[in-house]
């Protein structure tokens, strides 16, 4: 798991399973998952209303991306009660896949205020890509009592260790 990381109003950790994520070898198929969970943190803050979030993980064949086939990524989400968000796949970028998060409702607005949180999940991520680390963007659509609409990105890191070709 990895250390919260902060925009202006939401705050997100990045769990991955396995733990150490690890590149698939010639013979040797492996493939990760991603739990990105958002929350708004300190209880004594205002609700920070969401609009949506956007993922961008590096795909294709660069050298810092994480698969070259982002099309096996499967989605889901973890969201308490009857809160519904429509997650959708965007694979148009040969150097990204975007994954763009919106809460089905009529407002199309969810309302983080520290007591629940929303988890996004890449699930069957075709380990191929070269070992290294590599950042994936997260950007959310927000605004407080305080503070007006705006876009805010922060970057999470996630890393893929080599394989013994052999084991």
């Amino acid at each position: 798991m990895t250390e919260p990381v902060t925009t202006a109003h939401l705050s997100y950790v990045l769990a991955t399973t396995p733990t150490a994520l690890t590149r698939a070898g010639s013979h040797h198929p492996r493939q990760g998952r991603l739990d990105i969970t958002v929350t708004r943190t300190g209880t004594a803050q205002a609700p920070a209303t969401c609009r949506g979030i956007t993922v961008e993980v590096p795909t294709g064949t660069h050298p810092r991306a994480l698969t070259t086939r982002p099309e096996r990524i499967n989605t889901a989400y973890r969201a308490p009660g009857s809160r519904a968000w429509l997650i959708r796949k965007i694979l148009t970028r040969p150097d990204r896949t975007v994954f763009t998060c919106t809460p089905e409702n009529p407002r199309h607005e969810a309302v983080f205020d520290a007591t629940w949180a929303f988890t996004l999940i890449l699930d069957n991520v075709p380990l191929d890509a070269e070992d290294g680390t590599t950042t994936i963007r997260v950007t959310d659509d927000t605004a407080t009592e305080s503070a007006a609409r705006a876009r805010h990105s922060a970057e999470l890191r996630v890393t893929v260790i080599a394989m013994d070709d052999d084991a």
